[in-house]
């Protein structure tokens, strides 16, 4: 793993790059110690490197005997929708044995940093031999509420929706002329609440448009992601709240479409459902 190199040593680390609705995740498949895990991210995301949005650290799961037939460890120890769903392609890709088919379609228990319980995906496979239609079962979120906030002069309103490990505002965007400021608003007047990982939907209901601002505290990063995952689930909980009942609807983003599905009863959310594409973009070896 370790070489030398002009005098310096460097890793070598085995790596494979996916993209799930442009949300560019690599995943770093050697064994590594979790205190190097924030480090090797900020190596390998940098534009001259492999150039993502984020990284996942795959370890084997906790318990030998466990559901999970594998574990995914984001990088600041957040929960990602987006890398799960890839992570369980991935492990289709690969044919890994320990995965169940059913009805068409293959089943993948996953472990994740950021959720105590088991993250179930459907993977289905296409005529692409690098793509396939993912689906997690997301972990229901922690909290709603209601939140607004004084910028520029205006009073704005929005939803939080706190998931395990990450914390988004949905927001209607209409009226923010300088987002990057604005969610730095939002950083500042949050920053005292226990997240992981803090993103900012702006989001135009009429067109089912979002734009994802994503913040990773470990990492100290901010993207504008392509695609964002549980922030789509966000979206879906805050409309279903908000219209008293179930949600089934593709939320469109700079990277293309996810479909979310929300079940909705007796007051309260009761399931989750992501679902979308996932390619299988490069695997190799790199150094950093």
């Amino acid at each position: 793993m370790l070489n030398s190199i002009k005098g310096g040593i460097k890793i070598r680390l085995n790596f494979v790059k996916v993209n799930p609705t442009e949300n560019m995740t690599i995943f770093i498949t050697d064994p590594l110690p979790r205190h190097l895990y924030k480090q090797i991210a900020k190596n390998v995301m940098k534009y001259g490197n492999l150039c993502a949005e984020q990284v996942g650290f795959i370890e084997k799961p906790s318990l030998e005997n466990g559901e999970g037939c594998m574990k995914l460890h984001m990088m600041g120890d957040e929960f990602c929708a987006n890398a799960t769903r890839a992570l369980a392609a991935l492990l289709v890709y690969r044919q890994y044995p320990a995965i169940k088919q059913l009805e068409g379609k293959y089943i993948v228990p996953l472990e994740v940093s950021g959720s105590q319980d088991i993250i179930k995906c459907e993977v289905e496979i296409t005529e692409e031999i690098n793509r396939f239609i993912s689906t997690a079962s997301i972990p229901l979120h922690k909290g709603l509420y209601d939140f607004s906030i004084e910028f520029k002069g205006k009073l704005l309103e929005g939803t939080l929706v706190e998931f395990p490990g990450i914390l988004h505002l949905v927001i209607k965007d209409q009226e923010i002329d300088d987002k990057e400021e604005f969610f730095r608003e939002v950083k500042n007047k949050l920053y005292h609440l226990e997240w992981e990982a803090l993103g900012v939907m702006f989001y135009d209901e009429a067109a089912s448009y979002m734009e994802p601002l994503v913040y990773v505290k470990a990492t100290d990063s901010l993207f504008w992601e392509r695609g964002c995952g549980s922030g789509t689930a966000a979206i879906g909980v805050a409309l279903s709240h908000q219209k008293q009942g179930s949600i089934d609807m593709m939320v469109n983003q700079p990277g293309g479409s996810l479909q979310i599905t929300i079940n909705f009863f007796e007051n309260k959310v009761t399931n989750i459902l992501l679902k979308g594409s996932v390619e299988i973009v490069a695997e190799g070896v790199v150094y950093t």
